[in-house]
């Protein structure tokens, strides 16, 4: 049997309030030729009933139950099971946009040389139970990552791609392992991994996907997505970035001595990569020292031929601000600094 140009990989859980939109966007694709390949996570609802219902009207809707727990067992079956070359991931809760799977395998199809495609994103919450505004602050600050460039420069301060609005080569992702179980977020984990190994990796100017907030997501309730997991997640990469980019050998300087900064300087020291100086902008923190390396203000920044710059803290909205400081010094984004936070 031919396959598909594209198969989509669901891994759902208790989603049978929301998955009747999910497939009707799915099905109202411009390109009709895929496959969904969704992977039952443990719903202890009517979910995996819904999705049988569904697949005895429509052969293109292959079911499976999961084997193991948790959704990187989920997804990794998706892989293995799944018949393009071409893999969308999609959530149960989320809408994709009509041209989504047309325009991205396009694309690749086009654009040989790049291993993954996600687009931006339109969010939209649910709930008025819990607090919103770090989801949509997110989805804002992703929307305006852009270029591969972009996403190189950018991906350790927050994933810079969003795993349902992304389309990948499945050879691509399996020779670089796979979806990994650990204490980190398995979709910024693989990026990381996959960016370190030379995939390039690109982001399509349309919102192509509702990221719908339901409440339920697995970021907001394990702790393979909390704030740790995710310092944790970048100290793994940021050596081989560096690495890399020639910066190996340079003694490595912080913004920021507070709380957030010490716990990520932390996770650095854990992988070998040692903070040398502290940058702060409180009186009450300048003249101390953190592990030995002392905490001076950030007025004696500027461009030194062996020290890179990491910037440890900083709200979203002070983002802008250190940015003109530091280029206001003639210090270079990617040369002389970077993100983390």
């Amino acid at each position: 049997m031919k396959p598909p140009l594209v198969s989509i990989i669901l891994p759902y859980r208790n989603v049978s309030n929301e998955i009747d939109h999910c497939l009707t966007s799915i099905k109202n694709q411009t390109l009709k030729d895929w496959e969904l390949v969704a992977i039952d996570d443990g719903s202890t609802d009517d979910s995996f009933d819904l999705l049988s219902s569904a697949s005895k009207s429509d052969s293109r809707i292959q079911i499976y139950r999961s084997p193991g727990d948790g959704i990187v067992d989920a997804l990794n079956l998706g892989l293995k099971v799944s018949r393009s070359p071409l893999v969308a991931r999609m959530d149960g809760d989320d809408k994709m946009m009509p041209s989504r799977l047309q325009k991205q395998c396009s694309f690749l199809k086009e654009n040989p040389g790049v291993g993954l495609v996600s687009s931006q994103v339109t969010y939209r919450s649910v709930t008025q139970e819990i607090s919103t505004s770090g989801f949509m602050h997110y989805v804002e600050w992703s929307n305006d990552v852009l270029t591969e460039e972009e996403i190189e420069l950018s991906q350790f301060e927050e994933s810079p791609v969003v795993h349902p609005s992304v389309m990948f080569r499945k050879d691509v992702i399996i020779k670089k392992g796979g979806y990994h179980k650990g204490p980190f977020p398995e979709d910024y984990e693989l990026w990381l991994r996959c960016l370190s190994m030379g995939v390039t990796f690109h982001k399509i100017q349309e919102r192509l996907l509702e990221w719908v907030d339901s409440g339920k997501r697995a970021s907001r309730m394990q702790p393979q997505y909390s704030r740790d997991a995710f310092q944790f997640t970048k100290a793994l990469y940021l050596g081989s970035w560096l690495s890399r980019k020639g910066i190996v050998g340079k003694s490595l300087s912080a913004w920021g001595a507070g709380k957030v900064a010490r716990n990520q300087a932390t996770f650095l020291s854990q992988n070998d990569l040692h903070i040398e100086r502290f940058y702060d902008i409180d009186p009450a923190k300048i003249g101390r020292s953190i592990e030995g390396a002392p905490v001076v203000s950030i007025v004696d920044i500027y461009p030194r031929d062996q020290e890179f710059l990491l910037i440890l803290s900083g709200a979203r909205s002070i983002k802008p601000k250190i940015k003109t400081f530091l280029n206001e010094r003639k210090l270079i984004r990617g040369k002389h600094y970077l993100f983390l936070a």
